[in-house]
């Protein structure tokens, strides 16, 4: 007995054309605040405003960024901008943190190197050779 398995079920139900119901409301909803603008505003301010609102609409259907919708990406950055940076330790606050501090132990599996020994005067002679541009 075989079954098919649907291989994309995540993907969200397309209702009109490639838009989703996510992305048809957002359409609905920057095609209304656009054309309220550009009939209730004065000729210059309902033209620049309706045009950043229709941008702000088009990149919430269709901009993505990192492979993720662009509403995703602006709740990311509120939620960024809204929390704090800084963490601040008081001593005494919380008694109940137990650390244990262990050293593990190192293997060390490449090929041991040997130190060498190198004197002051052949540092000396390879810098002076490397300056005046003779070979080694």
């Amino acid at each position: 007995m075989h079954f098919k398995v649907p291989q994309n079920i995540d993907m969200p139900d397309r209702i009109l054309g490639p838009l989703t119901m996510l992305q048809f409301v957002y359409a609905v909803i920057g095609g209304g605040g656009v054309y309220v603008c550009y009939m209730s505003l004065p000729s210059p301010f309902g033209i620049i405003l309706a045009a950043i609102i229709g941008l702000f609409t088009l990149s919430m259907i269709f901009l993505k960024i990192n492979e993720r919708p662009f509403s995703v990406f602006l709740f990311s950055l509120f939620r960024f901008m809204s929390t704090p940076k800084q963490r601040v330790w008081q001593k005494g606050q919380s008694s109940d943190i137990n650390v244990e501090i262990y050293k593990s132990e190192k293997t060390n599996t490449g090929p041991q190197v040997q130190p060498k020994n190198i004197s002051r005067e052949d540092i000396a002679r390879v810098a002076h050779n490397i300056d005046s541009g003779k070979p080694a």
